[in-house]
C-alpha cells in the first residue's frame, strides 16, 4: 500500500514538473528575436523527435499496424499546432499570466461542441463550469473591472497594451477546444499513436504557416530557441509520458493547471508584469471551471469503463 502511494506520489511530481516546463515557453519565447509561430515549429519538431526516440528505444511502431489516417486524426494535429503557435504568440504580446489563463478556457469549448454535434448532455455542471470560465475571461480582460473610487464597473475601453495579445490567447484557448474537440474521435486508436500522429501534423502545420516568412537568427538566438524548444518540448512530453502510465486522465489534466501558477509566477518575477487582484480572481474561477468539467468528464469516463467491464464479466 506505501509502495503505490509513493508510486502515484512520482506520478504527481512528474507532471507537476512536465506543467513547470511547458509553463516556461512564454518567458523563453521573450529572450528570443524570433516569432511565436516558428518558436512553437521548432518546439513541435523537438517534440517528434522524442517521440521517434521513445518509439524506437520501446520498440512501439509496431503499434502503428493497421492503423490508418483519417480526417480527425489530420484535423486534430493541426490544432494542436495551431494553439502552440497561437500560445506562444500570445505570450509576447501580453502578460504571461494573461496567455496561460485565457489558453486553459480550451475544455470548456471543447463541452460546448461536444454537446452540439456528438449530442453530449449539457449538464448543470457543464453551465456552471461555462460560467465560471466566462466570467473569468471578462475579469482577465478588463470588462469587468474594479477600482476604489468607481468600485465595480463594466467597459469595453480596454487596455489597447494587452488587447490584441489577450484576442490571440483566447484563440488559442478556441483551438485548444478544437483541438480536445477532434480528440474525442477515434478514440479506439492507441493513444502513443495518437501523440505521434499529432506532433507530426502539428509540426507540419507550423512548417507551412513559417514558409512565408522565416526569420534571421544570430548563434545566441539559436542556442537559447533550441534550449527552449527542448527543455519546454521535449523534456515535458517526456515526463508527461512516464506520468501518464501512472496517472488518470483527469489527475492529468488538473495537475496541468498548475503550467498558468508558474507562467503568472515567471511572469511577475522575471519581467515585473501587473497583477491585478481581478486578474487573480479571473484566473482562479477560469482554473475551477476547467477542472470542475475535467473531473465530471473523467468520471463519466471512469463509470462507463465500469459498466463496460461488469457487462462483460455477466
Amino acid at each position: 500500500m506505501q509502495s503505490s502511494s509513493r508510486h502515484k506520489l512520482n506520478g504527481y511530481l512528474l507532471m507537476f514538473l512536465s506543467s513547470s516546463l511547458m509553463g516556461g515557453i512564454g518567458a523563453f519565447a521573450r529572450f528570443i528575436g524570433a516569432p511565436g509561430l516558428f518558436i512553437s515549429f521548432c518546439r513541435n519538431t523537438a517534440g517528434v523527435i522524442m517521440v521517434t526516440l521513445l518509439f524506437l528505444a520501446g520498440r512501439k511502431f509496431v503499434k502503428f499496424k493497421g492503423f490508418r489516417v483519417t480526417p480527425m486524426i489530420v484535423l486534430s494535429g493541426i490544432f494542436l499546432g495551431l494553439l502552440s503557435g497561437l500560445y506562444v504568440m500570445s505570450t509576447q504580446m501580453t502578460t504571461l499570466a494573461n496567455a496561460a489563463f485565457l489558453i486553459y478556457t480550451g475544455p470548456v469549448y471543447s463541452t460546448i461542441l461536444a454537446s452540439i454535434f456528438l449530442k453530449e448532455p449539457f449538464t448543470k455542471v457543464t453551465a456552471i463550469s461555462l460560467g465560471s470560465v466566462f466570467l473569468g475571461c471578462l475579469l482577465i480582460i478588463g470588462i469587468i473591472n474594479y477600482t476604489q473610487g468607481a468600485g465595480l464597473t463594466l467597459t469595453l475601453d480596454l487596455d489597447p497594451k494587452y488587447m490584441v495579445g489577450n484576442l490571440v490567447a483566447l484563440a488559442s484557448g478556441l483551438a485548444y477546444g478544437l483541438f480536445l474537440f477532434f480528440s474525442r474521435y477515434r478514440m479506439d486508436v492507441d493513444s502513443d499513436v495518437r501523440a505521434y500522429t499529432n506532433f507530426i501534423f502539428a509540426a507540419i502545420t507550423l512548417g507551412i504557416i513559417n514558409l512565408i516568412q522565416q526569420p534571421k537568427l544570430d548563434a545566441t538566438n539559436w542556442l537559447v530557441l533550441i534550449a527552449a524548444a527542448f527543455i519546454t518540448g521535449a523534456g515535458a512530453f517526456y515526463l508527461l509520458t512516464v506520468a501518464s502510465k501512472i496517472l488518470l486522465a483527469g489527475e492529468l489534466a488538473t495537475i496541468s493547471y498548475q503550467e498558468t501558477i508558474m507562467a503568472t509566477i515567471l511572469g511577475v518575477v522575471l519581467f515585473s508584469e501587473p497583477l491585478s487582484f481581478m486578474q487573480i480572481l479571473g484566473g482562479a474561477l477560469i482554473i475551477i471551471g476547467g477542472v470542475i468539467q475535467i473531473m465530471s468528464s473523467a468520471r463519466k469516463v471512469e463509470s462507463a469503463d465500469r459498466d463496460m467491464a461488469e457487462a462483460m464479466v455477466g
